[in-house]
C-alpha cells in the first residue's frame, strides 16, 4: 500500500495516506516483518 509509517523512539507509530482501515494493517503488517528481518523488534522490559 502507498503509505507513511512514522515510527518515534517512544515506539508509538503514525500511520498516513492509508485510504482504509484495511490498508492500515497491511501496512503494519508489512513494516513488522521488515524490522523482523533486521532484527530490530524488542520486547519491554
Amino acid at each position: 500500500p502507498k503509505t507513511v509509517l512514522l515510527l518515534f523512539a517512544s515506539g508509538k507509530l503514525v500511520c498516513t495516506g492509508a485510504k482504509s482501515e484495511e490498508m492500515v494493517y497491511e501496512s503494519i503488517v508489512k513494516i513488522h516483518g521488515v524490522l523482523e528481518d533486521y532484527d530490530l523488534l524488542f520486547k519491554d522490559e
